[in-house]
């Protein structure tokens, strides 16, 4: 059954990358927090979301495949023409005034769910192997990758790095590692954490030859960057953010006047 106009917990379940036999219905619970009321399909076997807008219903036909494209992809290029399988349907319902969801590849709509599933899977990663792991960030654009560590030993983030490039396989193109007082988040922060702190030619890392994302039969994007982009070691005050002192303690309601 195809989905369209589901709650948001399917929507994030349907972006999460998990095992082929786990139950996305499953993971949308967890997400929610709540089983989410489910109604049977009219023609197929299936239980889907009661408070989706439309579903088509339907099955994949085996050992069948038919041109597709071209089309659109995240990366703001067009996929051209190819094969793909063929999916026969075989009932449409909707629920009272239906709501037509839509999003463009592409789009904030589109990457932030991805982002929030690929970094997730990163951290779980990460965490089961390292100390010391803070947050990921996978924006923007998915194939990046920004780590923030609380640093505990030297070398400690090219081990991070190495462990982020096996993290998923289809993305992290580049990894950068920051400390703990960059707001990953923030690409003007990240990029002054790497600009301040880091080093091209000697705390960089490049891999070779590493396929990356699947929809790319020329291997353009291939390879992997990695950039400690955290305060050298043994030499962490020197590199400690100015801050203004009491900045924190000004409320500017005290200043200013409302207009």
């Amino acid at each position: 059954a195809m989905l369209i106009g589901a709650a948001p917990e399917i929507f994030l379940a349907a972006c999460a990358s998990i095992p082929p036999d786990a139950d996305e219905l499953a993971v949308a619970n967890v997400v929610a927090g709540r089983p989410l009321a489910v109604t049977p399909c009219e023609t197929v076997g299936l239980s889907i979301p009661a408070d989706t807008q439309i579903v088509v219903e339907g099955r994949i036909l085996p050992h069948e495949r038919r041109p597709e494209g071209p089309f659109g992809e995240f990366m703001g290029y067009y996929v051209p023409e190819e094969d793909n399988h063929v999916f026969e349907v075989t009932a449409v319902t909707a629920c009272a005034d239906p709501v037509y969801h839509a999003l463009v590849c592409g789009s904030p709509e589109d990457l932030i769910p991805l982002e929030t599933a690929v970094a997730s899977k990163v951290y779980r990663h990460l965490t089961a192997l390292l100390p010391g792991i803070v947050d990921v960030s996978c924006n923007p654009q998915l194939l990046n990758t920004v780590v923030k560590i609380d640093k505990q030993y030297e070398g400690h983030a090219r081990h991070v790095l190495m462990a982020a490039f096996g993290a998923h396989m289809d993305y992290s193109k580049t990894c950068m590692v920051t400390d703990e007082d960059v707001d990953i988040h923030d690409l003007n922060d990240v990029w002054w954490a790497f600009v301040t702190r880091g080093r091209a030619d000697t705390r960089s890392l490049v891999v070779p030859d590493v396929p990356g994302f699947y929809r790319d039969p020329h291997k353009d994007h291939w390879g992997r960057l990695g950039i400690d982009a955290t305060k050298p070691w043994g030499r962490e005050a020197e590199f400690e953010r100015k801050r203004i002192p009491g900045g924190d303690a000004v409320d500017l309601a005290d200043w200013l006047n409302e207009a």
